[in-house]
């Protein structure tokens, strides 16, 4: 499969170890094996990747790096083949209703965290698969973003989704 267009969203959140990851060598090795071409950082408040280290990856494995910290991001989402997020409810959703194939990436740093339990269910599911930053690379590698099931916004679906996140958040 080939990945041309990967977006990588953290939402409003700091995220570092989702961009550092994401600029790693072994992530960006995957990328370069997956075809990408093109890789987009919506970094919210995590640090930007400095404009060095964008030409570097431009140079080294022929990938353009666009970075960002807010904008409407609907037409990055329609563009990408991929899209990288952190598990938040509303990246979940947008991936979903976007019927966009998706890793999510749940940042273990965060307390009360209910994003492991959003991730198992929706890969249980099979419309998302999930990993934790160290494995990002190694997810690449082998997981088949054709496989995943395509969302159907019905509204059995919505309210499944809701009374899951509901129990999740009263724990």
């Amino acid at each position: 499969m080939h990945l041309n267009d990967v977006y990588v969203t953290v939402g409003t959140t700091k995220f570092d170890a989702l961009i550092n990851a994401m600029t790693s060598n072994q992530v960006l090795r995957a990328l370069q094996d997956l075809k990408c071409q093109k890789l987009v950082l919506q970094h919210g408040n995590s640090t930007p990747v400095a404009e060095p280290e964008v030409r570097r990856i431009y140079e080294k494995y022929g990938i353009q790096v666009e970075q960002y910290q807010f904008r409407p991001n609907v037409e990055d989402i329609r563009a990408a083949d991929v899209i990288i997020g952190h598990a938040g409810a509303g990246t979940c959703m947008d991936i979903l209703n976007n019927g966009k194939a998706g890793l999510i990436v749940v940042n273990d740093e965060l307390m009360d965290n209910h994003q492991l339990e959003l991730a198992r269910q929706l890969a249980s599911e099979n419309y998302l698969y999930y990993c934790r930053v160290h494995e990002v690379a190694s997810k690449l590698g082998v997981l088949d973003f054709g496989a995943l099931r395509p969302y159907e916004p019905a509204t059995k679906n919505m309210q499944m989704f809701i009374e899951a996140l509901k129990e999740l958040m009263s724990q």
